[in-house]
């Protein structure tokens, strides 16, 4: 095995150890937090959360993006959301939403649903 390759290898080693190495402390953040999320709320994000019900327990992991808007209000903004789920105690379903704001003043006030991409 050459140089390169051998180095290559021993960088994704040491890249896999420190990701392991950094599962506890995702854990306690988890547990004191609840949540951890990356991105604007606003916007496209992923946020990991912690499910503590009396019947469920498990994490969830929501991503949401930026869609297009419906034809017959081309101003709104849109969010596809996206939920899933890992459950060691009870069930959850996942589920794909889609969520848009009117920002014109001629729009109906009920929420619209997702144009197709």
């Amino acid at each position: 095995m050459g140089r390169g390759p051998r180095r290559l290898l021993l960088l994704l080693i040491a890249v896999a150890w420190l990701a392991i190495l950094m599962l506890p402390t995702l854990a306690f953040f988890l547990a004191r937090n609840g949540q951890l999320q990356l991105g604007d709320s606003g916007g496209r994000h992923w946020r990991l959360f912690l499910l503590q019900e009396a019947e469920t327990e498990g994490l969830g992991l929501e991503r949401s993006r930026p869609v297009a808007p419906p034809l017959e209000a081309p101003d709104a903004v849109c969010l596809e959301t996206s939920v899933s789920y890992w459950m060691w105690a009870g069930e959850a379903q996942d589920v794909v939403y889609c969520q848009c704001a009117a920002t014109g003043s001629g729009l109906a006030q009920t929420p619209l649903a997702c144009g197709e991409p």
